[in-house]
This record gives structure tokens, C-alpha cells and sequence, in this order.
């Protein structure tokens, strides 16, 4: 598996090169080593994010056999998002994860559903009322504008 493993990473890392500009515009990644990448997520125009620098760490340990793990920076809040940092998300949930999964989808889907919430089946069970939601995240968007949480 060791070997196949290597070799997946490689393509998916060539894919990454390739296609990078098949990523929306507000994301961008920065390539730790092998199996470790930081996702930066820049809150769309418009959106209650607008703005934000949304950080999260991307471990690819297990891949593609086992789905990515993703955990949010800087105690960054979202319905979809365990308090812990830990992302709610079918397309890296160890359940339903499918092992054909490309990191371009996995990237794109991780924007999506921070911009596209899912309130029916939240994480952190502090915004069941989307009003609420709403309101903090604005806040909280204020505060990652800061230059400070840019890294890529």
C-alpha cells in the first residue's frame, strides 16, 4: 500500500500543479511536506466569511485509502465545524469517503460547505438558529481580516 500510496500522492501533486487555476480564486495551499498541506480560504465577497482568512491543515496521512483530515485554525467557528476545529463534511468523512476522491475536490469541497453551510446536520450545536449564525460570523470575519492570519 506504501507504494501506492507514493505514487497517488505524486499524481495528485502533479494534478495540483496543472490545475490549480480549476480551484476557486479565494483558495490557495501551500504544500507542507508529502501527506501535510495548509489550506487558506478567503471569505468570498458577499458572503458573511467576506474577507476572512479562513486557515485549516490538511493531513493526508492513510490517503487515498483513508479520507484527509482536516482541522480549522485560530478556534475559527462554522456550523459544520466541531469546536475542536474538525470539519463536518461527508466528502472527508472516514464513513463515506471515497478513495478516488482528487485533492482539488477535496479543496473545493472544504470552500464549499464554508460558504454553503449545512444546518441540518450541524457540528457545533451552538448555531442550530441561522439568525444567530449569521451574526457571529460577521464578527468573527472582522476579526480574521487581520493581515496577521494571512499565510500563503
Amino acid at each position: 500500500m506504501f507504494k501506492f500510496s507514493n505514487k497517488r500522492m505524486e499524481y495528485e501533486e502533479q494534478m495540483l500543479e496543472e490545475n490549480s487555476d480549476t480551484l476557486p480564486p479565494n483558495v490557495q495551499y501551500q504544500r507542507i511536506d508529502r501527506y501535510n498541506y495548509i489550506l487558506q480560504i478567503r471569505g468570498e465577497v458577499g458572503s458573511v466569511h467576506e474577507g476572512a482568512y479562513i486557515i485549516a491543515d490538511v493531513s493526508l496521512n492513510g490517503f487515498p485509502v483513508e479520507a484527509p483530515q482536516v482541522n480549522f485554525r485560530n478556534n475559527f467557528q462554522h456550523v459544520n465545524i466541531f469546536p475542536m476545529g474538525k470539519l463536518c463534511l461527508y466528502l472527508v468523512n472516514k464513513e463515506t469517503w471515497i478513495s478516488s476522491t482528487s485533492l482539488i475536490d477535496v479543496f473545493s469541497g472544504i470552500n464549499q460547505v464554508i460558504h454553503h453551510p449545512t444546518f441540518n446536520d450541524p457540528a457545533n450545536s451552538l448555531y442550530k438558529d441561522s439568525e444567530v449564525y449569521e451574526k457571529d460570523m460577521k464578527e468573527q470575519a472582522k476579526k480574521f481580516r487581520d493581515e496577521k492570519y494571512k499565510i500563503i
